[in-house]
């Protein structure tokens, strides 16, 4: 695909394959069977057909899906928003609809902040609606023209370079896959199109402002022809990167933190396959006949034996008058299906310690230490992914005020709290206690406990308060009584 503007990076064909496991993975029971041995290997010697029968009744419990929501729920315990004072009115609106189809920014950060966890590294495109060449704003306005963002998988982002331009690192370079559906009469096809953002080095070393190209494949395996191009009017490329791995030094190369877990999630699926294979091939009784000459069909084959109630099965003696045949039940051992089920329970816990989550079921073999290890270890994971999570949606804001020519310079807070959800109601009791001693106010008692969630966040103290003190005795005698006594030193 060199000779095309559907050709991969170097850098894309190196993650492509992990890519490509995570998605199926996350797609499901029917999207791992489909994959055939790709993920599910054929026994030696194993007939097609059996291999069919085996992949299309293939178990598979999610554990991977579920470890990833998990860890991207974290942040998201509170709203993603604005900091006070920090963006123009302009901008909070467009953060209600931040893509245009209704998703306010909090629910866009969580799609990218999953993906991102899942696949190492997800990206946001700040487009802006076409407008005519000289519009003017109040035209743009009439259009219902803006700035929206785009969630790229980075399975799409087919091509990705940078530079250092002016002391910053900058994108130079971006293709991204855009598949179309259309309708053709009454059929729904899929049209391959690519965008193509490009900023073109210059003799003197520098590098001009974005344009893009929109290129369309003609027909199937044929040409492909350029059907859009134009500036991009804010002179940069507004694509904003997220990054949960580490990414290799020069290049776009990211080691996925998950990487491990997903593969672990591929030796689950087939140990619970061949488990449950195994069961149906061994854990039912056989029917054996000793002795007993089968009857033949017209075919010449031999006729299997019926089982079952209202069922009577002979055994008549030999035609020599030898000792008569007799039936009876294989039942096999189940020492190996016991030894495999142990297998599949160790990988799963295995795969739930790599997916940094502290187990909630079959904690017998770990200590309260070790589970609150496993807590913390994945809430430090997390709170570093949030942290850069904020910086790339502030990045994805900053190229939102490019667009509109806004001058503020929007900030949002992301939930990063996570560690005391641990030891939540513990903690509370130390802080009520020294609230007591009195080494801490009221406020900030109040304060700790919406922070560990033990108060709502909507809660109002002040309200609160006047109702604590519409419910005190009118009677100054009364008044007195119901409060402490106070001790002198």
């Amino acid at each position: 695909m060199a000779d095309t503007p559907y050709a991969t990076s170097s850098d894309y064909d190196a993650m492509l394959p992990y890519w490509e496991m995570v998605e199926t993975i996350l797609d499901g029971a029917n999207a791992m069977r489909k994959a055939g041995e790709k993920y599910l290997p054929r026994f030696p010697n194993e007939t097609q057909e059996n291999y069919d029968y085996r992949r299309k009744n293939a178990k598979f419990t999610n554990i991977f899906r579920d470890l990833v929501e998990g860890l991207a729920s974290k942040p998201f315990a509170k709203q993603v928003d604005f900091v006070e004072g920090s963006a123009s009115k302009r901008v909070k609106d467009l953060g209600e609809d931040i893509d245009g189809a209704g998703n306010h920014v909090h629910v866009f950060a969580g799609d990218v902040f999953f993906n991102g966890i899942a696949s190492a590294i997800d990206w946001i495109l700040v487009d802006h609606t076409p407008v005519p060449q000289g519009a003017t704003l109040a035209d743009e306005k009439a259009m219902g023209a803006r700035p929206y963002w785009v969630r790229i998988p980075a399975i799409r982002m087919l091509w990705v370079e940078s530079a250092m331009i002016a002391g910053k690192e900058a994108f130079t370079y971006a293709v991204i896959y855009e598949p179309t559906k259309v309708r053709e009469g009454f059929e729904e096809k899929t049209k391959k199109r690519v965008r193509i953002l490009i900023r073109d080095k210059q003799e003197d070393g520098s590098y001009a402002a974005a344009r893009y190209e929109v290129w369309e494949e003609a027909s199937k395996g044929g040409t492909w022809v350029m059907i859009e191009h134009g500036p991009i009017s804010i002179g940069v490329i507004a694509l904003v990167p997220f990054l949960t791995g580490r990414r290799k030094e020069g290049s776009w190369q990211v080691l996925p933190p998950m990487k491990d877990a997903a593969f672990l999630q591929i030796e689950h699926f087939q140990q619970e396959t061949n488990l449950k294979s195994a069961k149906e091939l061994t854990a039912f009784p056989m029917l054996t006949g000793n002795g007993i000459t089968p009857p033949i069909d017209e075919n010449g084959n031999a006729v299997m034996a019926p089982i079952g109630p209202s069922v009577v099965l002979y055994a008549p003696p030999g035609t020599d008058g030898g000792q008569h045949g007799e039936w009876k039940f294989i039942e096999p051992t189940a020492a190996s299906l016991k030894f495999l089920a142990e297998e599949v329970d160790k990988t799963e816990q295995q795969l739930r310690e790599l997916g940094r989550q502290p187990l909630t079921a079959q904690t017998g073999n770990l200590t309260v230490v070790t589970t609150a290890f496993a807590a913390q270890k994945g809430n430090s994971a997390v709170q570093a992914w949030a942290l850069n999570l904020k910086d790339c949606i502030e990045q994805a804001l900053a190229f939102t005020c490019m667009w509109l020519k806004d001058p503020s310079e929007p900030e949002v807070s992301i939930y990063t709290d996570f560690d005391v959800e641990t030891d939540s109601i513990d903690g509370m009791r130390v802080v009520l206690d020294m609230n007591k001693e009195g080494l801490v106010s009221r406020e900030a008692t109040i304060t700790e406990a919406k922070r560990r969630n033990i108060l709502s966040p909507e809660y109002d103290e002040e309200k609160d308060l006047d109702l604590i003190l519409a419910d005190l005795p009118d009677d100054e005698a009364e008044i007195t009584v119901a409060l402490p006594p106070v001790t002198a030193d």
